[in-house]
C-alpha cells in the first residue's frame, strides 16, 4: 500500500490527534468517546417519553427502547470516528491538506453513519443537519459581510420554524408524524 504511506513533505497527522500515535487508534478512540456521549444524550431522550407517554412495561423498554438508544449512539460514534479517520486518509492519499477536506470527510461520515439509523429517523436527521448547515453557511457569509448578522437571529428562526410547524398542525395534521401530533396535542390541546 504505497499510496497510503506517508507522502514526502506532508506533516504527520499527530498534530490532529496528539493523544494517539496512529490514525486508526485516534478514530477508534473518538468513536468510543462519542458513543458514550451518545448514550448520555439518547438515554433520557428515548426513556423519558417511553415512561411518561407510553407507560410501557420493562420488557418494552428492554426490547424496543434500549436498541434505539444503542443504534443512535452507534450512529453518532460512527459519524465522528469516520470523519476523523477520513481526514487522515484523504491527507495520505492526496499528499497535502485541502480546503475541502472537512466537507469531503463529513460527506463520507454522514453517508456511512446514516445507514445505521432506521429509515423512519433518517428524514428527521436530515432536517436537523440541514438546519445546522444553513446556520454555518449564514455565519460564514456574515463573516465575509455578504449578509447581515442579526442580533438574536436564532429567535427569528425559531419563530419561523414554529409558525410552519403550527400551520401544518392546524391545517394539514396528517402531514405530521403521529408522535409530533401527540406531542402538540399534549401541550396545545386538540386542534
Amino acid at each position: 500500500m504505497t499510496v497510503l504511506s506517508k507522502p514526502h513533505g506532508l506533516q504527520s497527522c499527530e498534530k490532529f490527534h496528539p493523544w494517539a500515535k496512529t490514525c486508526t487508534s485516534s478514530a477508534s478512540q473518538i468513536w468510543f468517546a462519542v458513543f458514550l456521549a451518545g448514550l448520555k444524550l439518547y438515554a433520557p431522550l428515548f426513556l423519558v417519553p417511553a415512561l411518561i407517554f407510553k407507560r410501557k412495561s420493562i420488557q418494552f423498554l428492554v426490547q424496543r427502547t434500549l436498541p434505539e438508544i444503542l443504534r443512535s449512539s452507534v450512529f453518532l460514534g460512527t459519524y465522528a470516528g469516520v470523519y476523523a479517520g477520513a481526514i487522515c486518509l484523504i491527507r495520505r492519499i492526496v499528499g497535502r491538506d485541502l480546503k475541502s477536506m472537512a466537507a469531503i470527510s463529513g460527506f463520507f461520515a454522514g453517508l456511512l453513519s446514516i445507514l445505521i439509523e432506521k429509515k423512519s429517523r433518517r428524514s428527521e436527521l436530515a432536517l436537523y443537519c440541514l438546519n445546522q448547515a444553513i446556520e454555518v453557511v449564514w455565519k460564514m457569509a456574515a463573516a465575509r459581510k455578504l449578509v447581515p448578522l442579526f442580533k438574536n437571529g436564532e429567535v427569528l428562526v425559531y419563530m419561523i420554524a414554529s409558525s410552519i410547524l403550527l400551520y401544518f398542525y392546524q391545517n394539514e395534521p396528517d402531514s405530521l408524524r403521529s408522535n409530533m401530533n401527540g406531542l402538540l396535542k399534549f401541550f396545545i390541546g386538540k386542534n
